[in-house]
């Protein structure tokens, strides 16, 4: 969701069929393609199936193994790491001292994207998609990148003799949990790690926990500016699944990702709408879209438009492939079930 959105921020969540097919808006702004990747990440999530972060202690160093097979050994913990996704920037703010992050992406800026926005503002380099020249000059001894970005990008980073590690994009809790540990074996951190993950799971139990003995779920559909869009997987999805509530195109068994119409919409009978905040480019305001969906003549047959019911849920925790994912999970509860939050 940071699956948490964007190609060059594969984290954000910053999310195809199992990678978004960006080529077929390429005709729109800079800032619109940020957001289509990241909803990419958000209802699909990533795809590959190999496994990375294979570790081995070497006496004082270790070595590890990223998705792509590429063997690294480290004499010691990196101190000097670029991140390249904007969920591998919060992942890394929560793992090791700001001292040792030498770059984040400049989505960690964007407060409607970022949960790390006060943080960064000590740490002097900011990355820009995939660019290399975003990281050349800075002298990294470690690279974090998502396989989100095509191989040709991070091969000219390791052509450029960097020491460059390839994560797989999460598409659901367990996966991005996946990733905390992995980053954190990679950076040297594994403890971190682990408390990560035992935070995250403790968080989402007392969700859980207030949400006992719901019998029937209610069912949400996630809209965007640029429509509804239907994938087997992703992080949307797993938010709703964590917080005990239904996404209406589970109801769908489409062989591949898609735009969905507004028959099919309608068809789907939601309860409520969900919508993020992120006014990604100053023309697309959470409020407009909420009265466009409420002024849809096609919509007031269904539940979420005869209740009026449009959740907004902050960008920063639904798109969101970091440890913030558990953040969507307890506002998607508290917005679906606010009888069980009094």
């Amino acid at each position: 969701m940071r699956k948490s959105l964007n190609k060059n921020n594969g984290g954000k969540i910053l999310g195809v069929a199992s990678k978004i097919d960006v080529k077929n808006f390429l005709g729109a702004s800079r800032f619109l393609l940020v957001l289509l990747i990241c909803l990419g990440l958000l209802l699909c999530g990533g795809c590959g199936e190999k496994e990375s972060a294979a570790v081995q202690k070497e006496g004082s160093g270790y070595s590890v193994t990223d998705i792509t097979g590429k063997k690294m050994d480290f004499a010691g913990k990196p101190q000097r790491i670029v991140s390249m996704s904007i969920g591998t920037d919060e992942i890394l703010l929560d793992l090791v001292p700001m001292e040792r992050i030498l770059s984040v992406t400049y989505l960690a800026d964007d407060g409607g994207i970022s949960n790390i926005v006060e943080r960064v503002k000590n740490i002097p380099n900011r990355t820009h998609g995939s660019s290399p020249e975003s990281v050349l000059g800075l002298n990294p001894d470690l690279v974090l990148i998502s396989d989100f970005f095509p191989p040709e990008s991070y091969q000219t980073l390791r052509d450029m003799g960097m020491t460059v590690y390839v994560y797989k994009t999460p598409s659901n809790m367990k996966e991005i949990q996946n990733s905390i540990l992995e980053l954190a074996q990679v950076v040297g951190e594994p403890e971190r790690g682990e408390q990560l993950v035992a935070e995250m799971n403790a968080r989402v139990k007392k969700v859980q926990e207030k949400l006992a003995g719901i019998k029937e779920k209610r069912r949400v559909l996630f809209i965007s500016a640029i429509g509804a869009y239907y994938s087997p997987e992703g992080t949307f999805r797993d938010t709703c699944r964590q917080a005990f509530v239904q996404d209406a195109t589970e109801d769908l068994n489409y062989s591949q990702a898609c735009n969905l119409s507004q028959e099919i919409i309608v068809k789907l009978n939601p309860d409520s709408f969900v919508i993020g905040d992120w006014n990604f480019d100053g023309k697309h305001s959470p409020e407009k879209l909420k009265q466009e969906l409420l002024s849809n003549q096609s919509y007031m047959i269904t539940k979420a438009g005869k209740n009026r019911s449009v959740i907004t849920i902050p960008s920063a925790h639904l798109l969101t492939c970091s440890q913030h994912f558990v953040l969507g999970v307890e506002d998607m509860a508290k917005a679906v079930y606010p009888e069980k939050f009094p």
